[in-house]
């Protein structure tokens, strides 16, 4: 026991310097597992905001196409208007696409934020 005192007190310098520099190692190890995964989440993320604003320039280009069918659409419900008064409580198909697109885009955001 003795003999390991006196080793200990003859070397503790170079002991010193030794263990800070296995500190040292440590950290730049755990600082560059570190740096990889927010690397990866990034990449992850930029991912999933690139299929998103994907699915938005999707529909803002449908969009205008639904409005030329808006008023279309308004023109045959005035003249089924005219023809029958059992129109007005039947949901438009307009109204159901609309239903349909919110289900999916919940669906998908659903996907990507669980």
């Amino acid at each position: 026991m003795e003999k390991w005192v006196s080793i200990l007190q003859t070397h503790s310098e170079v002991l010193t310097v030794a263990s800070i520099v296995m500190m040292g190692v440590i950290l730049a190890i755990s600082l560059s597992r570190i740096l990889r995964q927010i690397k990866k989440l990034n990449r992850s993320l930029t991912s999933i905001t690139d299929n998103i604003q994907a699915y938005f320039d999707v529909i803002m280009q449908e969009e205008p196409q639904d409005q030329g069918q808006q008023q279309v659409q308004g023109q045959r419900q005035t003249q089924e208007n005219a023809r029958s008064q059992h129109a007005e409580a039947e949901p438009s198909e307009l109204d159901y696409k609309k239903q349909e697109e919110e289900e999916v885009f919940n669906a998908v955001l659903q996907e990507y934020f669980s």
